[in-house]
């Protein structure tokens, strides 16, 4: 176990319109922000300004429970949660079973280059459309909650 698998263990469930994220108590909060409710998945990803407004979105909701989540937590993502970041068959951000921020930057980059058109980002999208949403929403959490790592399910 490093160093990042020592804080508070939360489950974490993203679903079509909302976001729950659960104790090990089983309080739960929950964000009215999902895999479908950003912007219309589609095949070509969304558009730059949809990103910018998902991230706007995605923040504000987290805002709201900002205050009230463990600090340092590492967050234990469900099967549908994941299911959406698959690219040719492989999960790519869980490819050694957990990441922590720098490697969904570097998902969130590729994103962010696709919503932009650049060419250097063709052939980088998820399998499921619904990827970038969940990716997007995984970004800000790990940020704004100060999350140190992302985990697949048990």
């Amino acid at each position: 176990m490093n160093e990042a698998d020592t804080g508070p263990r939360l489950a974490l469930d993203i679903g079509a319109h909302q976001t729950v994220i659960t104790a090990p108590d089983g309080f739960a909060w929950t964000l009215p922000v999902g895999m479908a409710s950003l912007w219309a998945p589609s095949a070509s990803g969304p558009s730059a300004l949809a990103v910018e407004n998902g991230i706007q979105t995605v923040e504000d909701a987290i805002e709201r429970i900002a205050a009230q989540v463990p600090r340092g937590a590492r967050m234990v993502l469900s099967a549908g949660s994941l299911a959406p970041l698959q690219r040719g068959s492989a999960i790519a951000v869980m490819a050694q079973g957990s990441t922590g921020l720098d490697g969904i930057e570097r998902e969130y980059q590729l994103l962010a280059a696709r919503a932009v058109g650049a060419p250097s980002a063709r052939g980088t999208g998820f399998d499921d459309a619904a990827g970038d949403a969940v990716l997007l929403i995984l970004r800000e959490l790990m940020h704004h909650l100060g999350l140190r790592s992302l985990h697949g399910p048990d």
